[in-house]
């Protein structure tokens, strides 16, 4: 047998389940009520609506006639179509009618920044997501302007910089939006992920402890508090997050392989060779589907194939070593066992 050998590592990765969505409450203070149409739930009758508002408010605004309240009208209309045009994912016109409504009110008027951000997010251009956040903040900092929600900016301002990799800046804003907001779900749960990179298993702990508490159903938080766990040796309490998120999400390949890989720590290898059985079963759907993901999914028969080589099951070890290999050819774990044991890819 080789119980003197460590046994697979835990995966790297986590999970992070980040939704930003565009919010359609966005009117200057001048405005609080829908103008027609403009505004509508139904992004294609609001940007009908929108349009034509644009149009006699651009004229009211011409004539001179009561310009500060034309010129808030118009920016109102410019931000509500970018809105419908930001739930089409049509981020380049959003952008456009956003520049219109800030040109219009740069000074007064936080939720088009905001506005604006989310759709510079949405395209991946975080570095300009965070500008108009910060701009919006800046304009608002008590969040009293209508329909400007404060702990909203400094949430996704967090997923921002989370992406950018500037971790202690994103935990310092979602830490400020719970401040805002104590009950704000994705707040704990990203920053419980950017505390599970640092690594500060504790904190993620906590983090991830809270959302559970306030969505029992969070799959990923199971997952992702099962990974601090594990990082901390406590393989009892993942185990039971990961049968938890199992009983949620059957389907989730990847609580059943690092289920797996709390079980082998415990050297209950049986156990573990039948949740990489399982992952190994799920997967295999998912490779006929999509075939250019094979390479993610030889984890599973690496880790079975290290199961069975530490009961000393030496031919079906081989088996999944050279199994793995094949899905990833460049796995250099599943190599270096097949070295080990005496047997070629």
């Amino acid at each position: 047998m080789f119980t003197n050998r460590p046994i697979a590592e835990f995966p790297k990765a986590y999970r992070t389940f980040c939704s930003l969505v565009l919010i359609s409450i966005s009117m200057p203070a001048a405005s609080q009520v829908l103008r027609g149409n403009c505004g509508h739930p139904d992004p294609d009758i609001s940007i009908a609506g929108c349009t034509k508002k644009i149009q006699s408010d651009t004229a009211d605004l011409k004539s001179g006639r009561g310009i500060q309240a034309a010129a808030a009208h118009l920016a109102t209309d410019y931000d509500h179509r970018g809105v419908a045009y930001a739930n089409k994912n049509l981020y380049d016109e959003a952008i456009a009618d956003y520049n219109q409504a800030i040109s219009l009110s740069p000074k007064t008027f936080p939720v088009a920044y905001f506005n604006r951000a989310n759709a510079y997010y949405e395209q991946g251009l975080d570095d300009q997501a965070i500008i108009d956040y910060t701009k919006a903040i800046s304009l608002d900092p008590e969040g009293a302007a209508p329909g400007f929600m404060l702990a909203d900016a400094y949430n996704y301002r967090g997923n921002a910089y989370e992406h950018t990799g500037l971790y202690d800046e994103a935990i310092a804003d979602f830490t400020m939006a719970i401040s805002l907001k104590p009950n704000l779900e994705s707040a704990y749960e990203h920053r419980g992920n950017n505390y599970l990179r640092k690594p500060l298993y504790d904190l993620a702990i906590a983090d991830f402890g809270k959302v559970i508490s306030l969505n029992s159903r969070n799959v990923a938080s199971y997952y992702n508090r099962a990974l601090a766990y594990q990082r901390k040796g406590l393989y009892d309490d993942a185990i039971s997050d990961l049968t938890k998120e199992i009983s949620l999400a059957p389907a989730d390949t990847g609580a059943y392989d690092l289920r797996g890989l709390a079980y082998a720590r415990k050297g209950l290898y049986d156990q573990a060779i039948a949740d990489f059985t399982q992952a190994i079963g799920l997967n295999a759907k998912d490779i006929a589907l999509h075939p250019v993901f094979a390479a993610q999914y030889a984890g599973a028969y690496g880790h079975r194939g290290d199961a069975y080589e530490h009961k000393g099951v030496i031919d079906p070890a081989v088996t999944d070593y050279r199994a793995a290999l094949k899905l990833d050819p460049d796995m250099q774990s599943a190599k270096d066992a097949l070295r080990r044991l005496g047997a070629g890819p």
